[in-house]
C-alpha cells in the first residue's frame, strides 16, 4: 500500500475530504486538525508549539518570516505504516519539497476564486483567510499555482464538485496507481 498527499489552497476543501476518507473507513490525518503542522520560525528555526500563535499573531510580518511545516520524521512515521495500508496525509505544508518523495502520489486540490473567496470568508471551522492580509496572500498564491503544477506534476482534482464526487475521483486514481505498482512488481 501507500501513502497519499491531499494538498491544496487554503478553503480547497482539504479538511472536508479527510474527514470524507476517515467517515468510508480510511486512515487519513490534517495537518491542521491533527496538530501535525506548526509554524516555523525562518530566521530562528524555533517553532511554535500547537495552536499557541493565534489569529491576531499572524500579522503579515509574522507571515513573512514564518512557514507552516510538517516535520519531516512525522511523514517519515506515516510512510512506514503505510507499507501495509493506505494512508492519506491532507493539508499544506510549506515544507512539501522536503517530504514529497514520502508519497506515492499527491493529490492536488482545484478551485476557482469565487469558489475560494466564498468558501475563506464564510468558512466556521478554521479562522485562516478572515484577515484581509491572509484572504490577499492566499489569493496571491492561488494564482501562482500553475508554476507549482509544473514543477511537481501533482493529480488536480476539481474541488468544487459535491464532497462525494471528490473523494471518488481520488480514490479512483489510488487504486489505478496501487494496480499499476502490482502490475509492475510482478
Amino acid at each position: 500500500m501507500a501513502l497519499f498527499f491531499v494538498t491544496g489552497i487554503s478553503g480547497s476543501g482539504k479538511s472536508t475530504v479527510t474527514n470524507e476518507l476517515k467517515s468510508r473507513g480510511y486512515e487519513a490525518y490534517d495537518t491542521d486538525d491533527d496538530g501535525l503542522a506548526r509554524w516555523h520560525n525562518n530566521n530562528t528555526d524555533y517553532i511554535h508549539p500547537k495552536s499557541s500563535v493565534k489569529k491576531e499573531d499572524r500579522t503579515d510580518e509574522f507571515l513573512k518570516i514564518h512557514s507552516w511545516i510538517v516535520p519531516r520524521s512525522l511523514v517519515e512515521d506515516l510512510a512506514q505504516r503505510a507499507v501495509n495500508k493506505t494512508i492519506f496525509l491532507c493539508g499544506v505544508a510549506h515544507n512539501e519539497d522536503g517530504i514529497r518523495d514520502l508519497f506515492k502520489a499527491v493529490f492536488e486540490l482545484t478551485i476557482d476564486d469565487k469558489t475560494l473567496i466564498r468558501r475563506l470568508t464564510t468558512r466556521t471551522n478554521n479562522d485562516w483567510g478572515k484577515q484581509p492580509h491572509e484572504l490577499d496572500q492566499t489569493l496571491a498564491n492561488q494564482h501562482n499555482l500553475e508554476e507549482l503544477y509544473r514543477k511537481h506534476n501533482p493529480i488536480l482534482v476539481d474541488a468544487t464538485q459535491p464532497i462525494r464526487i471528490v473523494v471518488d475521483n481520488i480514490l479512483e486514481k489510488v487504486k489505478t496507481s496501487l494496480d499499476n505498482t502490482k502490475g509492475t512488481s510482478n
